[in-house]
């Protein structure tokens, strides 16, 4: 029997046929399928074993703290300010003690007959802001209004008057955006309707309305009496059955319009105990006249952030919208630099170095508001000493020494530092600074931690650093709380727990981690600053140039083992040097770039638990966000895989204005881009282009997120809930060949030939095939070249096996 033949590499083979008549060309392994799951990234960077979940490396701009779900980074609001300077800020929250009055913003109206109402109101940028929305309808009923939003945002409903089908609605918001936004309002069926808004400030942000009244009859003289107090402003909102409205005496007019026999109309003024508002229509028709009281700011005072730096005390307001503004500055003649300051008998105090005495604030609303001391001091802190509130500070005539202050009464600190200054430590390094704990004064020095108790003992609270390693910049921004204390150092984040232990906790310590390409901060950043908000740990990981700032939780029991501390870097800013939290849950970072025009203050508005998940406020327009993942080897290892597919599931608020691409390092190479940029959200599978950079022995995906310059992070929140990454094992191939010199001699081959040949092209990269009865061919790769025996009709023949590593393209 004469043997069938293939060709391998464009040379006729005769293929080996088994006992039972089998040509012996066999896929042994076929095209099996596998998808590679990335789900919840919440264990935190580096924490890339697999009993933990599908984890990342590193995030320039996302935040995956929350269980299953991938969210842009926090939002930042910022203000400039070039005399910042390259060095460590403090921050001080006062309190401002001016109010604020109710003023007039303003008005806008529109009209329109169907399901929907929609049209521009322009917001100003002052504090304490309000929107005030109302619609004249006719055809109305109850449930038949949807949603009513500014700028994306939902409006609260306030009240409402109906009758015979006519209503008045009216829906309110408190600090909206500024700027012109878009009111949007949907109905359920058609209907006339004539929509008016008007914005305000100085509004109270508790209590903005007083109680709503109204009235509906059959005239020519609408009018209702509103209660209000002096200071306030009376709203009313009109809509009657076409006619005309004139507007009553001592009212402003806000908007006034028709729309298919509906007249809609809305007006203003001044709040007393009692207020009339009337209209006067152009005949006897049904009314509806609904009127409310807007309240002024009741607030008397105000959380705002003094600065620290350098040599000037800069002043801080802050609104919800527009973001941090500079509202004075006090510069500190002859003074060396502002230390850490401390609230002293409940007033800030700055220690001013050794060139003048330390500044105390008396009136944190005013510049002038800082008054000079008798005393020096380069850093503060408090220290209970027994019963004794007591002051500490570091001394500026010799930089290594504490002095203490009992404070036996309120009042101002006087003069009344111990003349017997206890020395802690080498003598030989500097303070940096001061922190007071479970009863005990925490010193940070230039080369270590510090206790330091009551009797003036102290002790290395970190005894692994090398007393050698002397940095000027380690301790700054050491923080406690609880009974722990965070040391940042060139070595590294320490973690020292009161009575106990001290150990790394940085991201230097990531013990999974591995800097592949683009990410090489974590082994070589440093830990300059820590706060604390809620159980969440903030950390700056500068690098020089930028800041990484990395949110961090220590683990608990219920969380999957791992490092003792979950960390997720949440964003890359420019470079700060100094953080606050103040009362109401506001990050402040003080920036310290060398290029002026990014040295700026920023702010992040925190959840209340201390957390980076508010609603809105995610990511920066007109920035790129990108989250590096970790790497896999889905096989044996040295296994040959081919990536297929990528399907990504989104939800929240997808659109032109975010563009999320998919990219994936292969190997050793650069990361190439898959596919388009995803801006839709739900579920979107993009495909490998078959034979481009689709195989690979190892790969890792990466994220980048651009939004552009009209994407709004205050209203959106665009999410992603998982990446998928379907891969393909290759089609194992085993073909036999007859080493026989008898069915080879046709083809002008001897045993010894044809094994020479094929051995040529093991691991040589892909042949041509063509299997047996058959005119098609494929591409394939020889993996091994093998003697065999094999059995057939006849009794066992001796062959040559070939295995062939087939990847399917369809």
């Amino acid at each position: 029997m004469e043997e069938p033949t293939g060709s391998i590499n464009g040379i006729e083979y005769p293929i080996a046929v088994s006992e039972q008549g089998d040509v012996i060309w066999r896929t042994v392994q076929v095209a099996e399928e596998k998808d590679e799951t990335w789900d919840d990234w919440s264990e935190g960077a580096g924490e890339t074993k697999r009993e933990t979940g599908r984890g990342y490396l590193w995030s320039d701009g996302f935040d995956a703290s929350s269980p299953g779900v991938l969210r842009l980074s926090p939002h930042y609001l910022a203000h400039n300010n070039t005399s910042l300077t390259t060095g460590y800020g403090y921050f001080m929250e006062g309190v401002e003690t001016t109010g604020s009055s109710l003023v007039f913003d303003a008005a806008s109206t529109s009209k329109a007959s169907g399901t929907s109402l929609s049209w521009s109101h322009t917001t100003g940028s002052t504090a304490e802001r309000a929107l005030v929305v109302a619609v004249a309808a006719n055809n109305d009923a109850t449930g038949t209004f949807g949603d009513v939003t500014y700028a994306g945002t939902p409006l609260t409903f306030l009240g409402w008057g109906t009758s015979s089908g006519f209503s008045v609605r009216i829906w309110y918001l408190l600090n909206p955006p500024s700027g012109a936004n878009t009111i949007s309002i949907s109905t359920t069926v058609s209907m006339a309707m004539v929509g008016g808004a008007t914005s305000w400030s100085g509004v109270n942000q508790d209590t903005p309305f007083g109680t709503m009244t109204g009235d509906t009859q059959i005239s020519s003289t609408p009018s209702i009496t509103v209660t209000s107090a002096t200071g306030e402003f009376v709203l009313d909102f009109l809509v009657a059955n076409n006619e005309t409205a004139t507007v009553g005496a001592g009212q402003t007019q806000r908007w006034n319009d028709i729309q298919t026999l509906t007249r809609g109309a809305g007006s203003t003024e001044g709040g007393a105990a009692s207020v009339v508002m009337s209209w006067t229509l152009g005949a006897s028709a049904r009314w509806i006249l609904m009127g409310v009281n807007l309240k002024p700011s009741s607030i008397t005072s105000r959380s705002l952030m003094w600065v620290g730096d350098g040599t000037n005390m800069f002043r801080y307001n802050y609104d919800t919208s527009g973001g941090p503004t500079l509202a004075g500055t006090q510069a500190i003649a002859s003074a060396t630099a502002i230390g850490q300051p401390a609230k002293l008998s409940t007033k800030w105090y700055a220690g001013m170095g050794n060139g003048t005495f330390a500044y105390r604030l008396d009136d944190a609303s005013s510049d002038t508001g800082w008054v000079i001391t008798t005393w020096k001091a380069g850093h503060l802190s408090n220290f209970q000493k027994g019963i004794l509130p007591t002051a500490a500070r570091s001394n500026t005539t010799s930089t290594n020494v504490v002095d203490i202050n009992d404070i036996s009464a309120g009042g101002n600190v006087a003069d009344a530092w111990t003349s017997d200054s206890q020395k802690v430590g080498d003598s030989t390094t500097a303070i940096t600074a001061l922190v007071e704990a479970a009863g005990n004064l925490y010193v940070a020095k230039e080369d270590s931690l510090y206790e330091f108790g009551t009797e003036a003992e102290s002790r290395n609270a970190i005894p692994f650093l090398s007393r050698g390693k002397v940095d000027s910049d380690n301790g700054k921004g050491t923080i406690a709380f609880g009974n722990i204390i965070i040391y940042p150092s060139k070595d590294g984040l320490w973690r020292y727990i009161i009575g106990r232990s001290a150990l790394p906790i940085g991201a230097n310590t990531l013990r999974r981690f591995r800097a592949p390409a683009a990410i090489t901060v974590p082994k070589g950043g440093r830990h300059a600053q820590a706060v604390y908000a809620g159980e969440y740990l903030y950390v700056l990981l500068n690098d020089g140039q930028a800041s990484h700032l990395l949110q961090g939780r220590f683990r608990q029991p219920d969380d999957t083992p791992g490092h003792e501390t979950i960390l997720h870097p949440v964003l890359y800013i420019p470079i700060c040097k100094g953080m606050g939290v103040d009362s109401l849950n506001r990050l402040w970072l003080k920036g310290a770039s060398l290029l002026a025009g990014f040295r700026s203050i920023r702010v992040i508005e925190l959840a209340p638990d201390g957390s980076l998940d508010t609603t809105g406020r995610k990511g920066q327009a007109s920035d790129v966000h990108t989250m590096q993942f970790d790497e896999r080897n889905p096989g044996r290892p040295q296994d040959l895989v081919q990536l297929r597919r990528v399907t990504v599931d989104l939800e929240g608020t997808w659109n032109a204005t975010t563009s999320l691409q998919f990219r994936c390092y292969l190997d050793n190479a650069d990361a190439v881009s898959i596919g388009s940029p995803v801006t839709a959200s739900g579920v979107t599978t993009i495909n490998w282009t078959v034979g481009t950079s689709d195989t690979a022995y190892r790969f890792r995906p990466e994220l980048q997120l651009t939004t552009n310059s009209s994407y709004a992070p205050l209203t959106s929140n665009p999410r992603i809930l998982n990446v998928i990454v379907g891969i393909r094992f290759p089609e194992i191939i085993k073909i036999v060949i007859p080493a026989d010199d008898g069915a080879l001699q046709p083809h002008g081959l001897t045993a010894n030939i044809a094994e020479q040949n094929l051995q040529r092209l093991q691991n040589q990269g892909v042949v041509t095939f063509r299997r047996p009865g058959t005119t098609t061919t494929f591409n394939a790769d020889i993996m091994s070249i093998a003697d065999t025996t094999y059995a057939t009709p006849t009794g066992y023949s001796r062959g040559i096996e070939i295995t062939a590593r087939r990847w399917v393209t369809t």
